[in-house]
Order: structure tokens, then sequence, then C-alpha cells
């Protein structure tokens, strides 16, 4: 127990270096497709894990993209847990750093994905493999888990689930501050539409105006909806939330508008339906304005997650970290990530990992060493414990 070895420092500050240097960016799902992302990371982690013992196992996502699924072969727990992590970043564009550089200075790595999420991938890489080189012996089958398409809509993960994969239990690779979180809001992206009736910019009052419908929406929205959303709590997340992230309407400046649109982002609570979320939100709108015509439709869904705090998975696991963070009870967060497709399928989980969310995609991504040296001293305790007890019974 305790901190790294100054040669163990070294070893994982040098494979996040490794990481960050092999560009992984997925800015949308039709760029990934095209460029297959994540295909030069996963060539490296499949090699890193067999390297260490690992049997690994690809499992397609699209062509050339492929979630990494690895295990000890030689370990027979009946209990099954994995560390886990995304391959995958956020565009390059407008950074005002080398991306792909790993420059160590001032005590931080500077590149794209740094903090989002290679940090974490390294501290748990770098954290199986000294365990493989103590010869560890686990009560719990340990697995390692590498997935592609997390910036896009936690997309690999879903086809992880989707092809069987299932462990009791899963730490998600997110930068936490080295916190241990149990629970995150889901999300849940729609389009609303305001019908209107087009006619020639001189003779408005023969058309009926989209946009100006579009208003009435906002308003209802600005004024009343969102005010109440804080009639509903959650213990560690707090309140609801939406979000008007687009407006686009209208054709040209002579036309009155027969169509106008809004992009509305809503943070659920875990356990919410997208579903209900909006037709609650539709019939609401609609019985505050009743002389327009609005349709909801769906975008994007992804589940949040609430593991309980009294799960053996969350009691051993904020223990073990507590000696290093002081952390007394578990946190919530209020972005979503890969941990909502595993949670929705069974999956105990915890969002664990070095840096702060505020430096994600940022043009200037860094992590911080001290981080990512606690991150993978508190993911070596964490199978220290293992070899003991369970961790997740």
């Amino acid at each position: 127990m305790g901190t790294l070895t100054d040669d163990q420092a070294t070893q994982v500050r040098n494979l996040l270096a490794t990481l960050v240097k092999i560009p992984s960016v997925n800015e949308n799902k039709h760029h990934g497709d095209r460029a297959e992302a994540e295909r030069a990371v996963s060539d490296y982690v499949e090699t890193y894990l067999r390297r260490i013992g690992m049997t690994v196992r690809r499992f397609p996502h699209a062509p050339g993209r492929d979630n990494i699924v690895a295990h000890w072969p030689e370990q027979t727990g009946n209990s099954t847990f994995a560390f886990q992590a995304h391959m995958d970043t956020v565009s390059v564009k407008n950074m005002s750093i080398d991306p792909f550089a790993a420059e160590v200075s001032d005590g931080k790595v500077w590149g794209r994905g740094t903090c989002d999420t290679k940090g974490a991938l390294a501290a748990y890489l770098a954290a199986l493999s000294i365990a493989r080189e103590r010869s560890l012996d686990f009560v719990d089958k340990v697995y390692f888990v590498a997935t592609v398409a997390e910036e896009t809509g936690c997309k690999g993960a879903e086809s992880l689930v989707e092809s069987g994969f299932k462990v009791d239990a899963i730490a998600v690779g997110e930068p936490t501050g080295c916190k241990v979180i149990t629970a995150h809001k889901g999300t849940c992206w729609a389009r609303l539409e305001a019908e209107g009736r087009s006619c020639h910019g001189s003779l408005p009052h023969l058309g009926h105006n989209a946009i100006y419908a579009m208003a009435k929406a906002m308003s209802f929205i600005q004024d009343d909806y969102i005010s109440s959303l804080t009639e509903q709590v959650h213990r560690l997340l707090g309140s609801p939330t939406l979000s008007v992230g687009r407006i686009d309407g209208g054709v040209a400046a002579n036309i009155v508008p027969a169509y106008c649109h809004a992009d509305l982002d809503f943070r659920t609570l875990p356990g919410l339906q997208s579903q209900s979320v909006h037709d609650g939100f539709l019939k609401r709108l609609r019985q505050a304005v009743t002389d327009e015509s609005y349709t909801l439709t769906n975008i994007h869904t992804q589940p949040g997650m609430d593991t309980p705090a009294d799960d053996p998975w969350v009691v051993n696991l904020l223990h073990a970290a507590s000696r290093h963070t002081g952390q007394a009870k578990p946190e919530g967060v209020n972005y979503y990530a890969d941990s909502g497709p595993f949670h929705a399928a069974g999956m105990a989980c915890i969002l664990f990992g070095p840096g702060d969310i505020a430096q994600a995609h940022t043009a200037a991504e860094f992590l911080e060493l001290d981080e990512l040296y606690r991150a993978t001293a508190i993911a070596l305790d964490w199978l220290n414990l293992a070899t003991t007890q369970s961790l997740v019974a």
C-alpha cells in the first residue's frame, strides 16, 4: 500500500506519453468510421496486454474500430470485475499546443486525451502490469476493457453490451480527480419543431411564422419549465436540467418561415426514461402554448448511473481510495460516460480516474502528474486488496 516507486512512476508517465502520441481522434460518427479512429491505439493496447500475459479478444464495433476485452487465462474466480477506459479523443482543431507531443512541463503532461481519458487508460494498464510483476493471485476474475466511440455517444460500450459482455462490477475511467463516483445524470437530446406556413415577406399576415412560434416555446422553457425542474432532487446530483443548444429556421429574409427547430439537451436523473421526459415536456408545452403546433423527436439518449453506496464494490473501492484522497463518501457528476450502458446492463459501476473534467476537450489539455501517480497507486491498492477478498461480493 502507498505511493509508487520511482521506477513505477516513470513507467506510467512514459505509458501515458506513448498513448497520447498515438492519434485517436473521433470528431463524429462519420469521421470515426472513415478514419478508423482508434485502430493504432487498440493495436498498441492489445500488444501491451498480451505482453503481461493476458488473453485478448476484440469485439468489432465498426470497420477498424474494435473494443478490447482481456483477462488472465489462469484465473478461476467466480466473481468478476473490470477496469475500463475509452480510447478515442475529441477533435484537435484550434488547440493551442501540439496535441500529440505529450510534452512534460510544470508537473503536467500536455496533449489531447491526457485528461480524457488516456490518463485513466495508462493508470489502469500500469497497475495491471505491476500486479503481474508481483505475481498477484486474485480472488475475483479481473478483466480489462478498452472501448471505442465514447466521445460520440458511448456507442462502443453499447455495442460491447449488445455482444453479451458482462462482469459483476466495473470501474470506468474518467477524470474524477481520483474520487470514487457512484452517480451521474443521463441525457436525452431532442429536436423540437414548430410548424408554420410560408408566404411572401411583404405579406406576413398571410402566413404563420414558425420562428415566432418557437419564440413562444423558448419563453415557456425559460420562464416556466426550467424552474419546475428543481422539484426533483437527487441526493448526489441535484436537479435535472434543460439547455437549448441550437435553433434553426427559415430560408430567406423575404420568406415567412414555415419551419423552425431547436435542439434541446435534457440532463436527467438516473432511472428516468427518455420517452417519459419528452412526453412530459411536450404535454406541458402544449398546455402552455395552445395556439401553436409542436413535435418533439429523440436525437440521442444515454442512461444515468446510480450505484448504491452500500454495494460491496463501492465500499471496498472507497475504503482503499480514501487512504490516498481522504474521501469519506461517494460523489456524483453531471456528465455521462460509458458507465451508462454498463450500469443499464446490470453491472455495478463507479467512475474513477486522474484529472479534472474542466480540462477535458480544452485547447491546452493537460494532466497533473501527481494525479496520474495517485490514480495508479489507488488502482494497485485495489488489486492488492483483491488478493485477500472478493471486491464485489
